[in-house]
This record gives structure tokens, sequence and C-alpha cells, in this order.
């Protein structure tokens, strides 16, 4: 019986030992696995925390994008502003030309109507000396006509009387 006491405690001391070695076996297995799951986990938190980091960054570039576009927005209105205005003053501008080059038209046909005016009155009054002037040499003509008649009637005169004073002495 100790014989079999003997042979069932070591059977007993034997099946403790490898159920001692499988449960540590077991327990190191699990132990190496906590540790990775510990390694998965900071390198999740790493990665969460770089995707946090990312998401900002996301949120404050589109917030920068947005304030950009709002500004291009700006600008572009302030563009088409300042082009409405140069438009606009070109617009004046170009009727404020037209307006004068219109005046300076008038003028100048007021002016040249004026000096057709005054044109006409030198014809005229070139006309009327050139009639007064014909008038005149023919007066002179006749004058010198009349005086030449005159004259040559005189000494006609002048020889009947020197002939008849002659006769009658």
């Amino acid at each position: 019986m100790n014989y079999k006491k003997l042979t069932i405690s070591i059977a007993a001391a034997l099946l403790i030992a490898l159920s001692a070695f499988g449960v540590k076996t077991l327990a190191d297995q699990f132990w190496s696995g906590h540790g990775d799951i510990q390694a998965i986990n900071a390198d999740i938190d790493t990665l969460s925390n770089r995707i946090q980091g990312k998401s900002q960054q996301v949120t404050t570039l589109t917030s920068q994008l947005s304030d950009s576009q709002n500004s291009v927005n700006g600008y572009k209105s302030q563009l088409s502003s300042l082009q409405d205005q140069l438009t606009q003053a070109n617009t004046s501008a170009q009727t404020q030309i037209q307006e004068k080059i219109n005046e300076v038209n008038q003028a100048i046909s007021d002016g040249n109507q004026k000096t057709a005016a005054v044109q006409q009155q030198l014809d005229s009054a070139n006309q009327t000396i050139a009639s007064l002037n014909q008038q005149i040499n023919d007066l002179k003509n006749q004058g010198n006509s009349d005086l030449n008649q005159a004259v040559s009637d005189v000494q006609a005169t002048r020889q009947k009387a020197d002939s008849a004073v002659s006769s009658n002495q």
C-alpha cells in the first residue's frame, strides 16, 4: 500500500507539476498577449492623437480657406465696383468730351456763319465800291467828254469869232 500511495502521490505530484507547467505556459501566453494589447492600445492612442491633430489642422485650414474665399469674394466685389466706377467715369468723360466737341463745332459753325456774313457784306461793299468807282469813272469820262466838247465848242466859237472879226475888218 505504501507503494500504491507512493505511486498515487508521485502521479498526483506529476499531475500537479504538469498542471502547474500548463497553467504557467497559459499564463505566459496570456501575459504576452496582454503586452501586445497594451502596445496596440498605445498605438491606437497615438493614432487617435494624430487623427485629432490632423482633424484640428483640417478644421483650421478649412476655416482659413473659408476666410480666404470670403476675402477673395470681397476683393471681387471691390474689383467689380471699381470697374463700374471706371466705366461710369469713362462714359462721363466721353460724354463731356463729345459735348465739348459739339460746343467747339457749334462755335466754328457760328464763326463760319459770321465770317460768311462779313464776307458777304464785304463783297457787297466791294461791289458798291466798284459800282461807285465805275460811276465816278463814267462821270469823269462824261465830264472830260463834256469838257472836251466845251473846249472844242469854245475853240470853234473863237475861230468863228476870229474869222468874223477878221472878215469885218
